[in-house]
């Protein structure tokens, strides 16, 4: 994977972490209304958090909320 890419996954992971310790949880439609990051790298983001168990997926109507462990 390029080094450029992995950096931008990886900071935007951030971005989403810090955006859920400081609002608390947001549905996948806010967290990517409050950030704009592309698509694409929100969901790699996304999974990244995920897979280090760092936050949680509840079904909220038709989407998820996210929120920290």
């Amino acid at each position: 994977m390029n080094m450029e890419i992995k950096a931008e996954i990886g900071e935007t992971a951030g971005q989403i972490w810090r955006l859920l310790d400081r609002e608390g949880p947001q549905t996948l439609a806010q967290i990517k209304k409050k950030l704009g990051a592309k698509p694409a790298y929100m969901d790699y983001a996304l999974g990244w958090l995920a897979r280090e168990d760092r936050i949680n997926f509840t079904p909220e109507k038709r989407t998820y909320k996210v929120s920290l462990k």
